[in-house]
């Protein structure tokens, strides 16, 4: 994996990611929201958890708590993380209650209370748009936060037909994104300790475009 010579240094890219997600959310722009590749992702994973009730899950990206929703309905509790809040949060609170806990934090910057495990993770399109310098630390958090054999879901771009080379592509708003192959996907998140389990490929609602979602155990 290498960045593009003109990627901004973390401090800029952090602000960039930021100031993105709040223009996006302000404006009603987050289709992420209502992507149904995403909810797809949130449901394989939700199977993936098996019959276990009360599983405590860590929802990186909650957003506006579509996949959070999900969980609580199906008998979990869920922490969700996320580096900009928006206005569903308060009416989220109320409606949830103890049962969702919402945080504004960047992942690679958050501390949970002292012995605080969860039983499961989910990142459900978010690990793509981080600085690549920091893809070590950010990935570490996940498993450090993670009971051990805790399921770990991280969802990702993909390549696609018509562009079929792995790597950094602009987006809107000085952010980018990070396109994986399937083999791709594997290496990187073995190469930084977690035991691969299985991959879903799952078509977006762009044209031919996937997410490949990887379903891993610490």
């Amino acid at each position: 994996m290498s960045k593009p010579a003109q990627f901004m240094d973390v401090p800029s890219y952090r602000g960039a990611l930021n100031t993105s997600f709040v223009h996006r959310y302000s404006h009603g722009e987050d289709e992420w929201s209502w992507d149904i590749g995403m909810a797809k992702a949130a449901r394989v994973f939700l199977e993936s958890l098996g019959v276990t009730p009360d599983q405590h899950i860590l929802d990186v990206g909650v957003g506006r708590a579509r996949d959070a929703s999900e969980f609580i309905q199906a008998g979990h509790r869920v922490t969700g993380l996320d580096i900009v809040q928006n206005s569903s949060w308060p009416l989220l609170r109320k409606r949830w209650g103890e049962r969702l806990q919402l945080v504004c934090s960047a992942l690679q910057d958050w501390q949970p209370s002292a012995g605080k495990l969860f039983d499961a993770v989910l990142d459900n399109g978010c690990f793509h748009h981080q600085h690549p310098d920091e893809w070590e630390a950010y990935l570490a958090n996940i498993r450090q936060f993670a009971r051990p054999g805790a399921l770990i879901g991280l969802n990702v771009f993909g390549v696609d037909a018509s562009n079929p080379t792995p790597g950094w592509r602009a987006m809107d708003n000085q952010r980018q994104g990070y396109f994986f192959t399937e083999q791709g996907v594997r290496e990187t998140f073995e190469g930084f300790g977690f035991n691969w389990q299985e991959l879903v490929v799952i078509e977006r609602q762009h044209g031919d475009a996937v997410y490949l979602l990887a379903l891993l155990r610490t």
